[in-house]
Parts: C-alpha cells; sequence; structure tokens
C-alpha cells in the first residue's frame, strides 16, 4: 500500500515539471534548466517518499484508505499531498536540518502547495482544510504547554497528561477521513462518528512510533512521554497499558447504518496496531 501511494506521489512531480517548462519558456523564449528543475523536484519528492517507506514517517491516507473499501480515486491524490505537506512541517520544525536539507524541505513544501491550490475544492472541503490548519495551531500550542508540565507529574496523573497529549495530537487524523467522506456524500454526523475511532486509532499508532523513535528521539533531545519516562526510568508499558485501556474502552459499539462499517474496519486496525506496539515494545531496550 505504501509503496503504491508514495509511486502517486512521486508522479505529481511532472505536474509541477510541465508548468515549469511553460514558464521558462515564455521567460527566455527557450527551455534550459527543465532537466535540473527535474532532478531538484525529484529528489525533493523523494526525500519524503522514502521516509514513508522506511516507517520513519507515516501515511495518515494509507490508514484511512484501508477503513474506506470504496475510497475514491477523485480525491487520493489531494490527501497524499497534504500528508506530505504535514510530515515536511513536522521535520522543518523538529529536525537538526542542515542548510542544505531545510532548501530541499522548502523546495518540496513549496511544490505541495502549489499542487495542492490547483485542485478544484467545493466550499466544504476547503472549509475542512482551513479547519483542519486550526487543528493542528491547537495541537502545538497544547503539546508544547503539556510538555513543560508532565515531568512533574507521577504514576496515574503522568499517564492521564500523556493520555492527553495523545489525544490531541490524534485530531491530526481528521482531515484524511473527512476528504474521501465528503467525496462520498457522507454527512456531518456520520463523518463525526467515525472521527471518534479515527482519533482512537491515531492514539495508539502515535504511542507506537514515539517508542520506536525513543533512541531518536533521546539524540536529537526532543521531548516525548515516552523520553521523560525513560529519563525518570519509569516504565513504559504502564502508560501503554492506560492508553490502551482509554482508547480501545471508548470505541463505540456500533455506529450508525453507513458509518459503521468504517467504524468497524478502523477498530480492527486499531487492534492490529496494538498488536504491532507490543512487539515494538517488547524490543525496546528501554521499555522499563
Amino acid at each position: 500500500m505504501v509503496d503504491q501511494l508514495a509511486k502517486i506521489y512521486e508522479e505529481t512531480v511532472l505536474e509541477n515539471v510541465q508548468y515549469l517548462k511553460q514558464l521558462e519558456n515564455e521567460l527566455f523564449g527557450r527551455v534550459n534548466f527543465n532537466e535540473e528543475v527535474h532532478g531538484v523536484l525529484t529528489l525533493s519528492s523523494q526525500n519524503i517518499t522514502q521516509k514513508w517507506l522506511s516507517g520513519k514517517k507515516y501515511l495518515r491516507t494509507k490508514y484511512a484508505r484501508n477503513a474506506i473499501l470504496e475510497y475514491p480515486d477523485e480525491v487520493l491524490k489531494l490527501s497524499i499531498l497534504l500528508d506530505s505537506n504535514i510530515n515536511l512541517m513536522d521535520d522543518i520544525l523538529d529536525e537538526a536540518l542542515t542548510q542544505d536539507e531545510t532548501a530541499l524541505y522548502l523546495v518540496e513544501l513549496l511544490r505541495v502547495l502549489a499542487l495542492r491550490e490547483s485542485y478544484v475544492m467545493d466550499d466544504e472541503l476547503r472549509m475542512r482544510i482551513s479547519n483542519y490548519f486550526n487543528k493542528l495551531i491547537f495541537v502545538a500550542v497544547s503539546e508544547k504547554l503539556l510538555l513543560e508540565k508532565i515531568g512533574d507529574y507521577d504514576g496515574e496523573d503522568f499517564n492521564r497528561m500523556a493520555y492527553n497529549y495523545f489525544k490531541g495530537r490524534s485530531i491530526d487524523m481528521d482531515l484524511f477521513l473527512e476528504i474521501p467522506l465528503l467525496h462520498m456524500g457522507y454527512d456531518k454526523s456520520e463523518i463525526n462518528e467515525i472521527l471518534v475511532v479515527g482519533r482512537l486509532l491515531r492514539i495508539v499508532n502515535l504511542i507506537k512510533k514515539d517508542i520506536a523513535d525513543l533512541k531518536h528521539d533521546l539524540k536529537s533531545d526532543i521531548t516525548t512521554p515516552i523520553t521523560v519516562l525513560h529519563e525518570k526510568n519509569k516504565s513504559i508499558k504502564e502508560l501503554v497499558d492506560y492508553v490502551f485501556s482509554r482508547s480501545v474502552g471508548k470505541v463505540p459499539q456500533k455506529g450508525s447504518r453507513k458509518a459503521d462499517p468504517i467504524m468497524s474496519n478502523l477498530t480492527n486496525l486499531l487492534l492490529k496496531e496494538q498488536e504491532e506496539l507490543n512487539k515494538t515494545l517488547a524490543k525496546n531496550e528501554y521499555k522499563g
């Protein structure tokens, strides 16, 4: 699945190259730099797809597509572009990039934004995308505030704050379910039912990734609840068990007629993520 989505993404480079070729011809009456431009954009796009393929970055679109069996192809490319948009911003903010790496990231971010704006959208989808980026502002602020305080707590209080931290971050899954569901004609209440389970899946997904990234985060001085537990020599497994009980316990037993099949698929994906998380935890030498 990821390799298919990565291929679709890399092929979008041709859309940028075609426009830039026309632009160069209009400006100079000839085309001299197209090959070099194509090479740079290919490199910048593969910089992100290689992270998807290696598992260093997650594609939210993959989970949405696995849950929505009749996922509409018409919006798949837009979803992948938005996925990349978020991944790129995360790395620019969190990673210690060299000047050349930063330039490559910015080129790719601009490339993605240019393509994103070229898609014809109705007012509802455009508003959902706008609201999504407002949600990300809230996530960034609340995440910072929680991480500043979480080290002062232990036990149940720590687990509760950590769960709220992952719960806040989990809303970054919303748009990747909203895009296909809006296209398929789901109404607001049906979409909201599905988002509940999508966020619960994302909570488990996020804690799994933070455990897998522990060595990298410690080396890069990135703070997460997992790094805090490690530095305090506290049990990571206790937090994982707490997150499982809260997440699985909140899964609705049944949804409305249209929403229920997708909710069921998301629940199955959540349970699969739980199994993979346990394996990740068992392999991790800092498990506590």
